[in-house]
């Protein structure tokens, strides 16, 4: 018999989208599955719309007051019965093989932590668009836990939430989503359950990954909060991964880095993770901050300093030092040349809007004919 797949959707504001989602779902050539979809208190109709999409496998739930996405999926997960959760954003869409092709690596594979796919970026009216700028971002082949790991700590997420299947077990082993973290839950979800297992990949588009253009108050949306709060929030997902890592992965997944390969004692790993933590970089910007706290929070200091200046050459003054040098640990908002980009995406992002409120005003003008040729152009730019 087939296993059940709890599908969770959280929803929220998205009555444009939500029914493409949910049927999206329904279509699955997979079919036993579990549906649950919550509206977090939407102030569109998207709760209107819930309502009326009928199936017997769809549980629908409807907050009486706005929790947040966070909260929304932690509660979402609770409810769930199935073998395998899988989870959908409210204004994304699965293609039909997706659940079936996830459950077959995944029954062949039982080791596996999650089954993750690659997706389409789709803009608001469903069109797939290869020259948006993240569209290279959920294109990771496999590799091993460790080449996982260290990628996280390079580049950061690269993995594509809704496009993800777990078994329940893992989840509840794993915990819950950490609401602390507005932009990145998903990926310091990802950092903590890497850790533990390995997770498969599979390299076929099997979704379309919404990302609107005209959405600023997106929580993906390009803005100079959105920027330092996805380094701040960066920052701390790997710091956490990396100070709760065991030393035999460790070891791994910093082979070439690490100063030296023996460890042997409690406070050289600490040493060899101080020295990493130093060395990290988001988006070009560093915060020894982080790293600082591994020896300003460590009970035993006489016997690390001892440590890191007879095997490290690295003696207390060495580290007053780097603790004085303020321009390592700036507030990353007065970083200029973030707020350099900042101003240069949102300039191209106002360009773009324009150009489609004109395309929009062009293909809704009914005060002139369009002639056959003209026709064939306006149906390009529809994308026909």
């Amino acid at each position: 018999m087939e296993k059940l797949v709890s599908v969770i959707i959280p929803a929220y504001n998205h009555e444009k989208y939500i029914k493409d989602c949910i049927e999206s779902v329904i279509n699955q050539t997979y079919k036993n599955l579990e549906i649950i979809v919550e509206d977090d208190c939407s102030k569109d109709n998207t709760a209107k719309v819930i309502r009326n999409i009928n199936d017997k496998r769809l549980k629908k739930i409807f907050s009486k007051k706005n929790k947040g996405v966070v909260d929304t999926m932690n509660d979402l997960v609770s409810r769930c019965t199935g073998d395998y959760i899988a989870i959908l954003g409210s204004d994304d869409v699965w293609y039909p093989t997706k659940i079936e092709k996830q459950v077959k690596v995944m029954e062949e594979n039982p080791k596996l932590g999650a089954v993750f796919t690659l997706a389409d970026i789709i803009d608001e009216k469903g069109n797939i668009n290869e020259e948006e700028f993240s569209s290279n971002i959920f294109k990771k082949d496999n590799m091993t836990q460790a080449e996982r790991i260290r990628m996280f700590y390079e580049i950061g997420n690269h993995l594509c939430h809704p496009s993800s299947l777990i078994p329940k077990k893992v989840m509840q082993e794993i915990g819950e989503y950490n609401k602390a973290y507005r932009q990145l839950h998903d990926y310091d979800y990802w950092t903590r359950l890497v850790g533990k297992y390995n997770i498969y990949v599979i390299t076929e588009k099997l979704m379309g990954y919404r990302h609107e253009v005209k959405n600023k108050k997106n929580v993906s949306s390009i803005s100079e909060t959105n920027i330092i709060r996805h380094i701040n929030e960066t920052f701390n997902i790997n710091y956490q991964m990396i100070i709760n890592m065991d030393c035999e992965l460790f070891k791994m997944v910093f082979s070439d880095l690490l100063i030296r390969k023996n460890i042997e004692t409690t406070e050289e790993m600490l040493c060899e993770k101080y020295f990493i933590l130093s060395k990290m970089k988001v988006w070009g910007v560093t915060n020894k901050q982080l790293a600082f706290n591994l020896i300003f929070n460590y009970e035993n200091k006489n016997k690390l300093f001892e440590i890191l200046q007879k095997k490290y050459n690295y003696n207390i003054n060495d580290f007053y030092n780097d603790t004085g040098m303020i321009s390592e640990i700036i507030p990353m908002e007065f970083i200029p040349r973030y707020k350099d980009l900042v101003r240069e995406l949102s300039r191209l992002n106002k360009e773009i809007n324009q150009i489609l409120k004109e395309r929009d005003k062009i293909l809704n003008s009914k005060s002139w004919k369009i002639t056959k040729p003209l026709r064939k152009i306006v149906n390009s730019v529809k994308g026909k």
